[in-house]
């Protein structure tokens, strides 16, 4: 049995800009298993070092709700890493919750993964709290499914906390890839940096939504965003709005978005040295995932992730 899921509000930035850009939310209709197969875990850490793995396998056809609750108590260290993996034609949906919780002076690095089947149907929202000197990094890397929708939102709330993002994707074949990123600075000399690297290829439709929100009473905080993006095809469509919003006069906040093709010059390059058009594109693909899958404390993942964009060249 299946039933109809509709989803009116997903990614909802800030500050909302002009409905005729239709950026400020996105909405999903999709055909879904009545049976939910869910499961919830809690994660503390309490002390430094420590390593999750939490494989995720998803079955052709089915609908999963997974929910995850991460907390690093005071000083601890913590990395989390999923995977997300199904056969490669796989379809069904997905619905996945993550919570962060840092305590004071205590560093949490999650690690998302998702490589799963071409018809798949994805919705990953993360949500971090940081307290004093505590700190967040979150390494993201998309490459399959037909439509994603990625959201990280986390709350500045300490004295000199901060949040480190940095995500690689491959959109192309037809694929949907909507992402929201929100930082809201609420403590004194906290600090954000988000990097976004990501090709979007023949028939794919992407969004990046970047908003970074200085609230009153975080002075001297900073935050930088970029994106980089690469688009490999004429009938690629990208759509990216970074944000930054200001209450409070003493903060340092700077963005930015580059959007390109691959080079006549940088293709002549390659040719003349026995590269060919496909070979070069497929360089350049993989150079933006690797640069950040190499920060994945996984070399197993690291060569999963390889394989995966070797098969699927």
């Amino acid at each position: 049995m299946t039933e109809n899921l509709k989803f009116t509000e997903i990614n909802t930035i800030p500050c909302l800009t002009w409905n005729w850009l239709k950026m400020n939310r996105a909405s999903l209709e999709v055909e879904a298993s009545s049976d939910i197969i869910s499961e919830k875990k809690e994660i503390t850490a309490s002390k430094k070092g420590e390593v999750v793995y939490l494989p995720l396998a998803f079955e052709d056809g089915k609908r999963y709700e997974h929910e995850q609750v991460i907390t690093a108590e005071e000083n601890a260290e913590i990395t989390v890493i999923m995977d997300y993996t199904s056969a490669q034609n796989a379809g069904g949906f997905s619905s996945i919750k993550t919570k962060l919780v840092a305590r004071p002076y205590s560093k949490i690095h999650l690690v998302k993964v998702q490589l799963l089947g071409s018809n798949y149907v994805q919705i990953d929202d993360t949500f971090g709290e940081c307290d004093d000197s505590a700190e967040i990094n979150v390494t993201q890397i998309s490459l399959g499914g037909a439509r994603t929708y990625i959201q990280v939102k986390n709350e500045l709330n300490g004295f000199a906390s901060k949040f480190k993002s940095d995500t690689a994707y491959i959109c192309e074949n037809g694929q949907s890839l909507d992402m929201n990123y929100l930082v809201s600075h609420h403590g004194q000399k906290s600090d954000t940096k988000m990097q976004i690297k990501g090709v979007v290829g023949e028939g794919a439709f992407k969004v990046y939504r970047g908003t970074i929100d200085f609230k009153r009473g975080c002075a001297e905080a900073t935050g930088d965003e970029q994106e980089e993006t690469l688009l490999m095809s004429k009938s690629a469509v990208n759509k990216s709005i970074p944000i930054i919003l200001c209450d409070e006069e003493n903060v340092a906040g700077s963005h930015g978005a580059t959007l390109g093709r691959l080079g006549a010059d940088e293709l002549f390059y390659m040719q003349s040295r026995g590269i060919s058009e496909e070979e070069a594109k497929s360089m350049m693909k993989k150079a933006k995932v690797l640069a950040v899958s190499g920060l994945i404390p996984s070399q197993e993942l690291r060569e999963k992730i390889e394989k995966w964009l070797e098969s699927n060249q």
